[in-house]
């Protein structure tokens, strides 16, 4: 799976890396207009997008690619977990809200389930 991981914070980036590059080729931009560019020019499986950026908030970035007909999986990621916050993310299109921080263990598991989303059961 290709994954584009929009964050800012060093720290996030290298847990983010360590935990998903020997299984996904990851790309890294770090901040929103970069990150955004970067998802209308190439092509992946999932978009792990930071709600606080420099240059371009995360909300902005979402809405943007969802109206230029982006509809791969886009995920949240914030520190912030108000409900007022998390709202704002399913508004702007999001797929998902994923609070950070997040042990490498549960990033792994929280990818594979948007890669294999589990089976419906009608």
């Amino acid at each position: 799976m290709r994954i584009l991981i929009v964050e800012d914070d060093p720290l996030n980036v290298e847990l983010f890396e360590a935990a998903l590059e020997t299984e996904h080729e990851i790309v890294i931009e770090r901040d929103g207009v970069s990150g955004e560019a970067r998802a209308l020019s190439e092509k992946f499986d999932l978009v792990l997008l930071d709600v606080q950026l420099p240059k371009r908030g995360g909300i902005e970035v979402c809405g943007n690619l969802r109206a230029a007909g982006v509809r791969i999986p886009i995920v949240a990621l914030s520190a912030s977990v108000l409900p007022e916050e998390v709202a704002r993310t399913t508004e702007a299109g999001f797929d998902v809200f994923w609070s950070k921080p997040i042990s490498p263990p549960d990033l792994r598991a929280a990818v594979k389930s948007i890669n294999h989303p589990p089976a419906r059961r009608d």
